[in-house]
């Protein structure tokens, strides 16, 4: 009983602890382990892209590329707030409706006590409270209630063709004004509404041009040559 009895626990003991492979593997070739770590044998073939013979490539002009710099920009001093940098601006507009105009530039008889006999500007007459858009992008370096004979006016800064342009829009009316010194506007933003403040016989924009020079110069006449919309 005791021989059978410790026959049976040897059993058990190599059932549990010998893999059942090991046992019964019956053929004597040798063979990998099954616990071995797999060999990858993952091949990678390269990709290839074929191009049919009637596809020609067209090689690039380099003769057709033509790189221009950038415009510099002009740099002017605002009062209180110090220097500026004016970006070229290629769009020009009406500043308001062109189609009734009471005073041209130049020589003329004084409309009024106190007026001159030449005129510096412009005068439109769109409406009493007509919106004033600036006629290009730039700066404002003047906006004011206490303009003495313009009234209410803006003055703005611009650099178009690379020239230095102010332009004045006078006799505004009060509490109209929509801007203030230092601020960049763009082409067509309002900046106030016709009014007749200052000297002024009538509601109108008067409308004041000039370079760098600041010699007033006929800005009907500009206008007509450089609006593009």
């Amino acid at each position: 009983m005791s021989i059978g009895a410790m026959s049976v626990v040897g059993g058990l003991l190599l059932a549990t602890s010998v893999p059942a492979l090991a046992v019964t593997a019956t053929d004597t070739e040798v063979r990998a382990s099954v616990y071995a770590p797999a060999e990858d044998t993952l091949s990678v073939r390269p990709q290839s892209l074929d191009v049919g013979s009637e596809v020609a490539l067209a090689p690039i002009d380099t003769e057709a590329w033509e790189v221009e710099a950038a415009p510099p920009p002009i740099e002017s001093s605002v009062a209180g707030v110090g220097s500026v940098s004016l970006i070229e601006t290629p769009r020009v507009v009406w500043p308001v409706d062109p189609s009734r105009i009471s005073g041209g530039f130049g020589g003329r008889d004084a409309p009024c006590a106190g007026c001159s006999t030449f005129h510096d500007g412009i005068d439109f007459t769109p409406g009493v409270g007509s919106p004033i858009v600036s006629l290009a992008d730039g700066v404002v370096i003047t906006a004011t209630e206490s303009g003495g004979g313009l009234g209410v006016y803006v003055e703005v800064q611009h650099n178009i063709g690379g020239q230095l342009i102010t332009s004045l829009y006078a006799h505004q009316q009060y509490g109209s004004l929509q801007v203030s010194v230092g601020q960049r506007v763009t082409a067509g933003q309002v900046i106030g509404a016709v009014g007749t403040t200052g000297q002024s016989t009538g509601p109108h924009l008067h409308l004041e041009m000039y370079g760098a020079d600041g010699v007033r110069f006929d800005g009907l006449a500009w206008l007509q040559s450089h609006v593009t919309g």
